[in-house]
């Protein structure tokens, strides 16, 4: 949502959308009646003794 407001404030809220539309409908891999986006997420976290 933060992206949304920020781009709101330079008019470019619609571009904001349009190209998330784009990369919903290229790494949707479901079809039109399902969502599946296959991601990879790595958090590494290190804690010093």
């Amino acid at each position: 949502m933060n992206a949304f407001e920020a781009a709101s404030k330079d008019g470019r809220a619609d571009q904001l959308a349009a190209e998330l539309s784009q990369l919903f409908e290229k790494y949707n891999l479901a079809g039109a009646d399902r969502t599946e986006i296959p991601a990879t997420f790595l958090k590494v976290t290190v804690t010093k003794p």
